[in-house]
């Protein structure tokens, strides 16, 4: 999201910068979030490794958002980046490429749902309020 952000600082666009167009900083606040959620349940998830208590539908949570969020935040990369983004030799197709892998080997976030779910309705996890 940063060198999303640099370019679309930069690059001019009907003779404004695109990152001053309200859909692009949509788009733009959007990626933040999930990357904040992702960076968040993280974070909870190594944590309860950590101190031994892994709560299964925490970790659930982090792969979700990891393959979902992930998923999410590449595609406005790309989006933001045009025709460039798709050009396979520009370092934002690696990301995009990367993130779909993480997020396969992840599990895909369809079947962490469902895990999610599973342990929610088992009473097998403890919410933070």
């Amino acid at each position: 999201m940063r060198r999303t952000a640099e370019y679309s600082s930069n690059r001019i666009q009907f003779g404004k910068a695109l990152g001053s167009f309200q859909g692009v900083q949509q788009r733009a606040a959007d990626a933040f979030i999930d990357v904040e959620a992702m960076r968040s349940t993280s974070l909870l998830a190594a944590w309860q490794f950590d101190a031994g208590v892994v709560q299964a539908a925490d970790v659930a949570t982090a792969k979700y958002w990891a393959a979902m969020g992930g998923h999410r935040v590449v595609h406005t990369a790309q989006h933001l980046h045009g025709g460039m983004g798709a050009d396979v030799t520009y370092p934002i197709h690696r990301f995009f490429l990367a993130a779909t892998q993480i997020g396969q080997a992840l599990g895909g976030a369809a079947p962490m749902l469902a895990k999610i779910g599973r342990e929610v309705a088992a009473g097998n996890s403890e919410p933070l309020a």
